[in-house]
């Protein structure tokens, strides 16, 4: 299967629609009642149209995973960043988003991935640019924006400084731009909330920041330690191989890479900047972990890669059907 997506002709991603809809599979015919924690409130708007569960829900959080693999394969292309041009980011970035069941919810931290994945095209793109003040701004924009669908991806201001800090020689004047640009919808937001005598709404129901140790929401602990074992373990093959990724790549590619792994490292912030989590809390690690999991599955020999990565599916259709069955827990 993998073999389809050694290509770098990005039209080609259009076939990760199917591939997402497979690894969903159990998410589409079980519809199980659930509901978010730590939404903001564009997310809470999108839950009053189409509701937390269901077919509709789930349809669409499987539209929007296909979607942001396809964009993760363009910015890796735009940027070279992979040893080899091909679409493994999209497809693995989709892989991870799928392999717990709470995954296959229409999780706020879905939605907010899609203006990650914008942040990062604008803030990667300022490398030895003259004139970048409007790829600052709108990367500001977009953390802003997925703020108010996971609270959380505030957060991301701190990786934009580690960006210019990477890719640039810090200025105030350039925090300042990525501030602004964070800022502004913020505003828009509070004007419309205050004008509309909703303000109380907003600060406290609806965009519920919290610095601090949140209020833990956990399932089955069976399905809690499963998670914390994947997830451990793909930390540990994507670290053991920062060396790997980096040799033989130029000083840019070297560069953007480390902000994956910057990326990684600063999601250890994100529970703490809301009252609850649950275990959908580890798509924050999906954008980087997914990319940088494929650099991993490029540099293995084919043969290998295609048995891991078809055990792993496997696995995982096999896994969600004893969950949803009730036969595990």
């Amino acid at each position: 299967m993998l073999s389809i997506f050694r290509t770098n002709q990005l039209m080609a991603s259009f076939l990760l629609v199917f591939y997402a809809a497979a690894l969903r599979f159990w998410g589409l015919v079980y519809l199980e009642p659930w509901e978010p924690t730590g939404s903001g409130i564009f997310s809470d708007w999108i839950y009053e149209q189409v509701g937390y569960s269901g077919i509709v829900p789930a349809i669409i959080a499987t539209v929007l995973i296909f979607i942001e693999g396809w964009m993760l394969n363009a910015l890796v292309l735009r940027d070279r960043l992979g040893r080899d041009a091909n679409l493994f980011p999209g497809l693995f970035y989709i892989l991870i988003c799928s392999v717990l069941p709470p995954f296959l919810q229409l999780s706020p931290l879905h939605l907010a991935n899609f203006f990650y994945i914008l942040a990062l095209f604008e803030l990667l793109g300022i490398y030895k640019k003259a004139n970048c003040a409007t790829n600052l701004f709108n990367s500001g924009l977009w953390i802003a924006i997925g703020s108010f669908f996971y609270p959380s991806y505030l957060v991301l201001f701190v990786l934009a400084i580690a960006v210019l800090n990477t890719l640039r020689s810090i200025k105030l004047g350039d925090v300042l731009i990525v501030l602004s640009g964070i800022l502004l919808p913020y505003i828009y937001v509070l004007v419309y909330f205050y004008w509309t005598d909703q303000l109380s709404l907003l600060l406290g129901q609806h965009f519920p920041i919290q610095l601090g140790v949140p209020e833990i929401h956990l399932p089955d602990p069976i399905l809690y330690y499963i998670s914390i074992i994947f997830f451990g373990i793909l930390m540990l093959v994507v670290l053991f191989s920062w060396g790997g990724f980096l040799a033989k790549n130029v000083i840019q590619v070297q560069k953007k890479i480390n902000i994956l792994y910057s990326a990684l490292f600063l999601s250890i912030l994100a529970p703490f900047m809301i009252d609850k989590v649950s275990l959908d809390i580890l798509l924050f690690l999906a954008v980087p972990l997914g990319v940088l999991t494929s650099f991993s599955f490029t540099n293995m020999p084919g043969q290998r890669a295609e048995t891991i990565h078809l055990i792993w599916v496997a696995g995982l259709l096999y896994f969600h059907f004893l969950v949803f069955s009730g036969a595990l827990g």
